[in-house]
């Protein structure tokens, strides 16, 4: 009985070591979207053009640590080319919105996908 009473104790030790030690801790929680846009060219003297559409990733981040973080990086790929988003500062519990730069778009399925996030 004492043997397993040490195991447990044990166990439970070597779980909240694990827990509050060695596990990492997140930062930074994300949430991101595609925004698409139409950008119509019209001219009196051409013929119409068929609109050219733009996507870009927006959504906002916020700062879950009770640090502040600086220098925020942020690398998608969006229709497999590389677009980031870039955050100065945020404080502990701060959220700020983020936008990418916008990519044309050449056919109509966007996807994208959070490559790489750096931040000080």
């Amino acid at each position: 009985m004492k043997k397993l009473l040490i195991f447990i104790l044990l166990a439970v030790g070597a779980y909240f070591a694990y827990e509050y030690l060695l596990k990492d801790k997140t930062v930074l929680e994300i949430k991101a979207d595609k925004s698409i846009s139409t950008e119509h060219s019209m001219d009196i003297d051409a013929p119409a053009l068929s609109p050219s559409k733009f996507a870009s990733v927006q959504g906002t981040v916020k700062n879950v640590s009770d640090k502040t973080v600086t220098n925020i990086v942020l690398k998608y790929k969006l229709n497999a080319q590389p677009v980031e988003a870039q955050i100065g500062q945020l404080e502990p519990g701060e959220t700020k919105k983020f936008s990418t730069q916008s990519v044309r778009m050449t056919h109509v399925e966007v996807t994208f996908f959070l490559e790489n996030m750096s931040y000080e």
